[in-house]
């Protein structure tokens, strides 16, 4: 969850955005189109659910076997919340490469080798968003792209290991 949290300090802001050289909304239809602003909801909604889900399951532990024992661990409580933080987890990360490319896409200057690779990667399954249209698609392609760790891939192929 502070990872997530982290991004979405760092993530691109109506300041950020601005003082960039980036159009509102990372998209040149500020105004006409909603450009990343939706995808920012989507983000910020998946990280208030983190924060939800990082409540500890122990709190709700109740009496069990006629009282006879007064704690309850809810382990499995806990793991099934926890693959739910790590799933919201990997979608955020997927809107902020989203929201990444898409300002790249906008900015007119020679990137590096690995960013290059890894927007070149996002382009493959996300398109660039001209015309808004539904984006769940895109989070969800986003999402699993993340998951699969193949920016990662593709971009050590570039630059080389990054561990």
């Amino acid at each position: 969850m502070h990872a997530c949290k982290l991004i979405k300090q760092t993530a691109p802001t109506e300041r950020t955005i601005w003082c960039a050289g980036l159009p509102a909304f990372i998209t040149k239809g500020a105004g006409m189109f909603s450009g990343m602003m939706l995808s920012q909801y989507t983000a910020d909604s998946l990280i208030v659910e983190q924060r939800i889900l990082s409540t500890p399951a122990s709190i709700q532990s109740i009496p069990a076997a006629v009282d006879q024992e007064d704690f309850v661990s809810m382990g499995m409580n806990t793991a099934i919340k926890n693959c739910q933080i790590i799933d919201n987890g990997f979608g955020v990360l997927g809107i902020e490469f989203m929201a990444a490319a898409q300002a790249l896409d906008l900015r007119n200057f020679t990137n590096g080798k690995g960013v290059t690779a890894a927007r070149k990667t996002v382009r493959k399954y996300v398109e660039h968003l001209d015309v808004d249209r539904p984006l769940y698609n895109d989070h969800n392609r986003m999402k699993e792209l993340v998951k699969s760790c193949e920016i990662l891939e593709e971009v050590e192929k570039a630059v080389g290991s990054l561990e």
